[in-house]
């Protein structure tokens, strides 16, 4: 197939992608943080970061709304938040009445979330967000854990995953070591759950998904050939894959894009919007470095590709959030005066596509 290079400098394309909404981890509550604070995962770097993150709110989702309906892109249109989603959560309740000994990991179902992670009103706010035409779901995976690994460490008795489950957490240094569709993980599991994943979602939100990012930027290419047999179209983070040379590769998938493989449309490396409680617009993940970035994107006659993850906008620390959507707010206004126009993965397919047909 042809490739094709748009004039997305001119157009000024920004994607924001967002994983992890739906997501149970890592803290249900403060009373969760304070028993795990010490356990490895949550006292390493990526603990330092989440470990106060948390499942978000149905005045999160509100204060979001109302943050990106405050902007306008050059066509009028609000800026679009792609909410990369997932679908279920581990059923605690039930593990610890039945068991470790299952055979399928059992779970609560999202909108439903087990009983520490309850958020009056959530789904309600998700709702009136996609009918304020700001939140575009797409697949981030049915519950973004390893199975087979987090429940053996649970029957091997391993004391980090044992206390954190306590805490209806399932955070522990062996999911850490792996991911929802790792290699690791039994060939025939990791094909039930995406093939759930694409159910449970098109049940909840009336559609099937079209993009998909898989957790931990863990997956080979038997995920790539079932997903794309599933109907998805675009593959996210594909430059961020985890694996040897990253910084090699990401530069590959800079200068190689659009590029297409088995049906799905690889988007352009992603650019690193985490404020993670800095509302400085100098922060080293801040507005001002995303802008910077931005700009160089269109410069290379791409779209923007803007990874910002939900814990910079839920968390047990309201203050954080705050910072976050401050942040954000000094991004927006950037791009709205460098007149952005604010896609989704789909759109962004759709150009490309057209053309292809048309070149």
């Amino acid at each position: 197939m042809p490739r094709v290079r748009s004039d997305w400098g001119r157009l000024r394309a920004v994607v924001l992608e967002s994983d992890d909404w739906g997501l149970c981890a890592w803290s249900a509550d403060d009373e969760a943080h304070r028993a795990l604070a010490a356990t490895p995962s949550f006292a390493g770097p990526a603990g330092r970061v989440y470990g106060r993150s948390t499942l978000e709110s149905a005045a999160d989702v509100r204060a979001l709304r109302e943050t990106l309906l405050e902007f306008r892109g050059a066509d009028g249109s609000p800026p679009v938040w792609q909410a990369n989603t997932v679908m279920a959560s581990p059923d605690f309740e039930r593990l610890a009445r039945d068991g470790f000994e299952v055979g399928e990991l059992p779970l609560a179902i999202f909108p439903e979330t087990p009983s520490r992670w309850q958020r009056p009103g959530l789904w309600d706010e998700v709702r009136e967000s996609i009918a304020a035409g700001v939140w575009w779901p797409e697949l981030h995976g049915l519950h973004h854990l390893p199975g087979r690994a987090w429940l053996e460490a649970l029957r091997r008795g391993a004391a980090d995953a044992r206390l954190a489950f306590t805490q209806q957490c399932a955070v522990c240094e062996a999911v850490e070591a792996s991911g929802e569709y790792d290699a690791s993980e039994p060939l025939a599991s990791r094909e039930r759950t995406l093939e759930r994943a694409f159910a449970l979602f098109r049940r909840l939100f009336g559609r099937p998904p079209t993009s998909l990012c898989p957790p931990d930027y863990r997956w080979d290419s038997v995920l790539e050939a079932q997903a794309s047999r599933l109907g998805a179209t675009v593959l996210q983070g594909a430059a961020e894959r985890a694996g040897r040379w990253p910084r090699v590769r990401r530069r590959l998938h800079r200068w190689r894009w659009p590029e297409q493989r088995g049906g799905l449309l690889r988007m352009p490396p992603r650019i690193a919007f985490e404020p993670r409680g800095d509302a400085a617009p100098g922060s080293r993940l801040g507005a001002g470095r995303t802008l910077a970035e931005v700009r160089a994107a269109w410069s290379r006659g791409q779209p923007a590709v803007v990874s910002t993850h939900r814990h910079n906008y839920a968390h047990l620390d309201p203050a954080w959030s705050e910072a976050g959507r401050a942040a954000l707010r000094d991004l927006l206004r950037g791009l709205h005066e460098d007149g952005a126009v604010f896609l989704t993965d789909v759109k962004v397919r759709d150009r490309v596509a057209g053309e292809r047909r048309s070149g």
